[in-house]
């Protein structure tokens, strides 16, 4: 009988100590491993918070950084007095003016968000949820100029072309420099306003093509614009730590009923307006299935089913873009990420350089 005790006892002590150390060593060994390779892979991954805009042109001439106020925002690798809405020129489709960017990145960056100025950075794109626009910019047209800036975040504007600023965000040209190939060499570079408001009237719109009409030599051209729907492939990325697995089941342990020498006391029965009390038999039921874990805790962000638009022009405007690009590419962009480029090595005829030149010599 003693045996059995004591044998009983040592079950239940080996019990409780196991499940406590086994337990301890799993979240230690799995935890550290899971929580490096989340932060490697979130770092890898997390460019744009939108999946839509993690595309090649744009990883590739620029880079993605963190801003408070607008989050992940991304700023081009560009030279230092380069502004957005130069390096390209204006055509018409029948009802608004469409921007034809020379710049690789210009078919969404141009298009789709807005733009902002830091004095750490310089320009930063900010992307956004809105739709497809032939051309991201404010107007202005005052006089004979026609002036445009990059559509700024939270509905701001800039200041006056013509007003002394730090950050020069506007480009502005005259009426009939206005549908020119590569229209930053027509740019002005002081953009004054004669005070005189019978002819030099502000308009905060695009240009009026009949009004321009009159200011140009050849008439303007309806141009079709082709929308092709661009849908990136960028897996969803993690944004929270991925849970623990403990692989260890759990110890079932028998632990031995503990028996009261002391007898239940009676008491009487508790009448209320003289019904007696309903007895209530809830007995706790005894399971040995685990509990359910579940292990699809972490949060993924979806990815959105969301097409972002890359416009496509036709081949007399398409000639006009090839013509400027290389110039664009090699002045004004720096490329971050280059594509490997394959040397070709000629092959070898079997012989070492010291026998071609003696047989050189010999001939």
């Amino acid at each position: 009988m003693k045996k059995n005790i004591l044998t009983m006892l040592f079950m239940v002590l080996l019990a409780w100590i196991i499940p406590g150390c086994s337990t301890e060593f799993v979240a230690q060994d799995n935890g550290t491993d899971n929580n490096a390779n989340y932060t490697e892979n979130n770092n890898q991954n997390n460019n744009s918070d939108y999946d839509e805009y993690n595309v090649d042109d744009l990883n590739q001439y620029g880079e993605w950084v963190n801003v408070n106020e607008y989050g992940r925002v991304w700023h081009p690798s560009v030279i230092n007095n380069w502004q957005p809405f130069t390096n390209g020129h204006w055509t018409y489709d029948g009802n608004d003016w469409v921007w034809v960017s020379y710049e690789p990145f210009g078919w969404i960056v141009y298009h789709y968000g807005s733009w902002e100025y830091s004095s750490e950075y310089g320009w930063l794109w900010i992307p956004g949820r809105d739709a497809w626009s032939p051309a991201r910019v404010q107007w202005i047209d005052y006089g004979d100029n026609i002036g445009w800036a990059p559509m700024r975040a939270n509905n701001r504007t800039w200041s006056e072309p013509w007003e002394n600023n730090s950050v020069h965000p506007w480009m502005v040209v005259r009426m009939e420099d206005f549908n020119k190939e590569n229209i930053t060499s027509y740019g002005i570079p002081s953009a004054s306003r004669v005070n005189n408001i019978n002819q030099n009237q502000i308009q905060r719109r695009q240009p009026d093509v009949k009004i321009l009409q009159s200011h140009l030599k050849e008439p303007i051209k309806i141009v079709k614009i082709d929308k092709e729907p661009v849908r990136n492939e960028t897996p969803p990325i993690n944004t929270n730590n991925p849970t623990v697995r403990n692989d260890n089941p759990p110890v079932r342990t028998i632990t031995p009923p503990i028996k009261n020498d002391n007898p239940p006391l009676r008491t009487a029965p508790l009448v209320t307006n003289g019904n007696p009390p309903v007895r209530i038999d809830n007995t706790p039921v005894r399971t040995n299935t685990p509990p359910v874990v579940n292990k699809n805790t972490t949060n993924v962000r979806p990815s959105t089913n969301r097409n972002i638009i890359h416009m496509q022009v036709p081949p007399e405007e398409k000639q006009k873009v090839d013509r400027y690009r290389p110039k664009v590419e090699k002045d004004v962009l720096i490329k971050k990420n280059p594509r490997p480029v394959i040397n070709t090595v000629p092959k070898s005829d079997g012989r070492n350089n010291n026998e071609k030149r003696t047989g050189d010599e010999k001939k």
